[in-house]
């Protein structure tokens, strides 16, 4: 279908002076007809297909439109066996030939003329023959109706659904069809038939989004594509298109944790994201644990402090109402002494405590997630962030390669 469509613009680009000196509503015309008969061609409706090309070839008469006119008649012929589409085939072949010597198709057109001659000639009336006069037949009216999504079905006023492309004779007038494919909302158009035209009519379809449940700590944030999307929780509903996605959850003290999801139209989908904490994370709890291990020390060395005190002055006690032996005035000594090291040991507990507590308050404060991190891991994996609308499904329809040459080229291209 790529194909098809540089080959389109190569149709365009190549128009001859006459053809730009068309009005613009015959050149559009032209172009419509021709991309009818291409699909039509592609379905296998070649009767409907030579109706467009013929539309085509009266609006602008390029010789490859008269080979791209041929092939389908030469494949009507083989289909019908009617002597009219043989001998058009002919006819057209040889104007290519004459018009365009020197056309890419050149070879093809004449193969093809190898073929159908001698199958014209078993098919000649005799000399005395008299040839009826040619009757020129009234052109059916026929609309083409196609889409682009995968498993699409056609139903034309309440008719029976068939696959895309559908191909109808129907009378002139207004007509509903109504379009249904998986994973697409269904959608109901009207079209306009016109007397004696194929009319191609493609309809785009609106996918379904896809859904992805995502359940992860509550108190993390949840990015998709490198958008925010919601706080965390459990089973938080995110509406996406089909296709690749990167799901990114970040949380203070955690590292980011990012996952890739492919999604299938219509579908739903949950996947569950768990978290590790971050190297910042784990040494500011290891500092308050030493905080509170400093502090518990504190206190025992304020209680030491406190009964080593509580001994002096029992000394300072006994000497007031009497005379004291030495070995009391030792341990008054000795009493003083723990006294003063429980102090100290208290202040370096509580100063340690406090420097602990600051540092693991620092560290977990200013671990937050890296906004860069996320917006590098989402080039890394070739997905772009910035808002936009769903890519359309792949035509489903594989309309045959066609290669033009000279102006159009030969449309319904390869030896067939």
């Amino acid at each position: 279908m790529r194909r098809f469509c540089f080959l389109l613009l190569l149709v365009a680009a190549q128009f001859p002076a006459r053809a730009f000196a068309q009005a613009e509503s015959d050149v559009e015309r032209a172009k419509q007809s021709f991309r009818a008969g291409a699909t039509a061609y592609a379905a296998g409706d070649y009767l409907a297909a030579i109706q467009a090309l013929d539309a085509a070839y009266q609006l602008t008469p390029l010789p490859a439109i008269a080979f791209s006119l041929g092939q389908a008649e030469r494949r009507q012929y083989f289909v019908d066996h009617s002597p009219a589409h043989l001998l058009r085939a002919i006819s057209l072949f040889r104007h290519y030939i004459d018009m365009a010597p020197a056309g890419s198709r050149h070879a093809d057109a004449l193969e093809a003329l190898s073929q159908l001659e001698p199958l014209a000639a078993l098919q000649a009336p005799p000399k005395s023959a008299t040839l009826p006069p040619r009757v020129e037949a009234a052109r059916p009216t026929r609309v083409l109706i196609t889409s682009e999504a995968p498993g699409a079905r056609l139903a034309l006023d309440g008719g029976a659904a068939v696959p895309s492309p559908l191909i109808r004779e129907v009378e002139p007038g207004k007509h509903r069809v109504l379009i249904r494919a998986p994973g697409y909302f269904s959608s109901t158009r009207e079209v306009t038939a016109v007397q004696g035209e194929l009319i191609l009519n493609q309809v785009t379809l609106r996918e379904r989004p896809s859904v992805l449940s995502i359940s992860t700590a509550e108190d993390a944030e949840i990015y998709v594509d490198g958008a925010f999307l919601s706080h965390g929780g459990e089973a938080v509903i995110a509406e996406l298109p089909s296709g690749k996605h990167q799901i990114a959850v970040a949380q203070k003290g955690y590292r980011v944790s990012v996952e890739e999801v492919r999604l299938e139209l219509g579908k739903a989908q949950s996947i569950r994201i768990g978290l590790e904490p971050t190297a910042q994370r784990i040494a500011a709890e290891a500092q308050f644990i030493a905080g509170g291990a400093a502090l518990g020390a504190s206190l025992v060395f304020s209680a030491l402090t406190i009964r080593a005190e509580g001994r002096a002055e029992d000394f300072l006690g006994v000497r007031a109402r009497g005379n004291v032996l030495s070995s009391d005035l030792v341990r008054y000594n000795s009493a003083l002494i723990d006294r003063d090291r429980y102090r100290l040991a208290t202040t370096v507990c509580l100063a340690s405590a406090a420097g602990f507590f600051i540092t693991g308050l620092f560290l977990h404060e200013l671990d937050q997630p890296n906004p860069q991190l996320l917006y590098r891991t989402t080039v890394r994996s070739g997905i772009d962030s910035s808002p936009k609308a769903p890519e359309p499904a792949k035509p489903h329809v594989r309309v045959a390669p066609i290669a033009f040459a000279g102006g159009f080229g030969a449309m319904l291209g390869g030896a067939w």
